[in-house]
């Protein structure tokens, strides 16, 4: 059992999100606070020792000393419990800052293999749960050094009565040891059973139909009572074991001081031992047994904390098939140059590109055309950085996309979709995570020609958007993505069918401000739309991964069949 808990904590530590100064505080203020326990006992044998005496001045002094002990004991535990807290915040916010970060680069297979409930369950209910596994192993281990310590002492003081709590104790770890793994056994086949249940109730969901059309309502209810009855018998088995970890065997180590008490007391009567001792002795078996039930709700609350701590480990360790690190090139200088190379490219053992070349020049605005599912938007998630070309390379201002850091790259490639998330929040704050002067939120709202919507509504600004942008039209809506996207200064800007979902007079509009978008960046964009291919600087025609065709539209039309039926789709 002790490897499982080691194990635990292994883990939750590979997570990196402690704070070594923190971690410290919180060990050693739950060592000092355990060890000042032990003080306590012997404070107050002291008293009766000295009382026995007649010695009036001096038993007051050990009062004070006894007052003393509790009032520090009280402190410690109060540092302690400020440790905690300082920890707990800092640890649960790492790590809710670390599942955040991990999120926002995982690969488009992410939500297909972890749902996003529970991406939502983990960054809150587990987080809250697992920032307590340090208190908890710290606790345990303070707490086994004390029950060691107390040991050593009441050997110390009378070898029998230390003998005797000796075997009680270890016979009480041994017995708990059994009993937490046998009832952990019969949990594991408890959730087996309710999964049955649960899955069974789900089929029964789907195939309602069936059911009813064949009549098996008897058999699935016979089915489902089999199954709930499994689940009933490791329930109950579970809970007998519970008991004896919770209940039974604490109980049972504390009616073990009904027999030092005997012993002592025939003692005392024989002149053999003094009420001082007797206090001393009975003060630290009582330790020993507080202690130990400690422990045990402390060893409980580690193992509950098990499952939090494997899904938060999942999500952070998950194993990005086809994204890749960023370099640390941290040149800023784009001008916006692209170059593709020899570029192919093969998803899920399918080709989307095929020995792609083509260049791009700053301050131009390139189309990029085909039918479905012929690699358009693959161009774009290489571009991207989503994933890594197979073959060839991609340049950006001569160097390599995957060799700059991801602050520059980021930085300065930039991507609207057709449709773009909007957060729950105004529209400044949604301004405010790109870029929270305001005044250029302003002036990006103006080129998008959005500012003055937005100033005709009652709270201008920061109005609240709910519902990604629901209580405003799907045009502004792309309109304030736009404006969003201008405030990243990106050199580099990908338009993904944005026009796709607006209105002819919305459509205009953003064909007029693509064109003055050129004038300072390099504008790329996948569209379907003849409008937008004729004001285009370049067009590349893409057909089953690979480049057909390219030129400027007058010529393409001529040239180029696959760009014609296009055209007249």
């Amino acid at each position: 059992m002790i490897k499982e808990y080691f194990e635990i904590v292994k883990k939750f530590f590979s997570l990196k999100a402690c704070s070594p100064k923190l971690i410290f505080h919180l060990f050693f203020s739950a060592l000092l606070r355990s060890l000042s326990l032990l003080l306590i006992p012997l404070a107050a044998s002291k008293i009766i020792d000295v009382a026995s005496t007649g010695n009036f001045e001096l038993t007051l002094k050990m009062v004070v000393v006894y007052i003393l002990s509790a009032i520090f004991y009280v402190m410690l535990h109060h540092y302690n419990y400020s440790a905690y807290a300082k920890n707990s915040i800092y640890t649960h916010n790492k790590l809710q800052e670390l599942i955040l970060n991990k999120v926002t680069t995982y690969d488009e297979n992410f939500t297909k293999e972890i749902s996003v409930p529970f991406i939502v369950n983990t960054s809150y209910n587990d987080v809250g749960s697992a920032m307590q596994v340090p208190d908890n192993f710290f606790d345990a281990v303070t707490t086994f050094i004390n029950i060691v310590i107390a040991m050593v002492i009441l050997l110390n003081v009378d070898v029998i009565v230390g003998i005797f709590t000796l075997i009680a104790l270890i016979i009480s770890l041994v017995s708990l040891d059994y009993n937490m793994k046998r009832r952990n056994n019969e949990l594991a086949k408890q959730r087996v059973s309710q999964d049955e249940v649960s899955g069974i109730i789900g089929q029964v969901i789907d195939g309602t139909k069936e059911i009813k059309a064949f009549n098996m309502e008897s058999n699935i209810e016979s089915l489902l009572e089999n199954n709930k009855g499994k689940w009933k018998e490791h329930y109950f088995k579970k809970r007998v074991y519970q008991d004896r970890v919770l209940c039974i065997i604490p109980e049972l180590f504390g009616f073990g001081k009904s027999f030092v008490y005997l012993v002592l007391i025939i003692l005392i009567f024989n002149q053999k031992y003094s009420i001082a001792t007797l206090v001393l002795v009975i003060g630290y078996y009582g330790n020993i047994q507080t202690e130990l039930v400690k422990l045990v709700e402390t060893l409980e609350a580690l193992s509950a904390k098990s499952i939090r701590v494997d899904r938060i480990h999942k999500l952070l360790n998950y194993q990005n098939k086809n994204m890749i690190e960023y370099g640390d090139n941290n040149t800023d200088d784009i001008k916006g140059h692209i170059e593709f190379k020899d570029v192919s490219f093969n998803y899920e053992k399918q080709a989307s590109l095929k020995n792609i070349n083509f260049t791009i020049e700053p301050n131009t605005f390139t189309a990029i055309v085909g039918k479905s599912g012929s690699g358009k938007s693959t161009i774009f998630r290489l571009l991207l950085r989503l994933y890594r070309v197979n073959k060839g390379c991609i340049l950006l201002d001569d160097i390599n996309i995957y060799d700059y850091s991801k602050e520059v790259y980021s930085s300065n490639v930039s991507i609207v979709t057709q449709k773009p998330f909007i957060f729950d929040m105004s529209i400044r704050e949604n301004f405010n995570l790109v870029d929270s002067n305001h005044q250029h939120q302003i002036e990006a709202c103006k080129i998008c020609g959005i500012h003055d919507f937005i100033m005709s509504l009652k709270d201008g600004y920061n109005t609240k958007l709910i519902k990604d942008a629901e209580n405003i039209s799907t045009g502004q809506k792309q309109l304030i993505a736009l404006a969003r996207t201008l405030l990243s200064k990106s050199e580099v800007l990908l338009f993904d069918e944005v026009t796709s979902a607006l209105d002819v007079e919305t459509s205009e509009q953003v064909v007029k401000i693509f064109k003055n978008l050129r004038k300072n960046h390099t504008v790329l964009m996948i569209t379907h739309k003849p409008e937008l291919m004729k004001i285009a600087d370049d067009i590349i025609v893409i057909d089953k991964g690979k480049m057909v065709g390219r030129g400027k539209h007058e010529d393409l039309i001529k040239s180029c069949p696959e760009y014609k039926i296009l055209h007249k789709k």
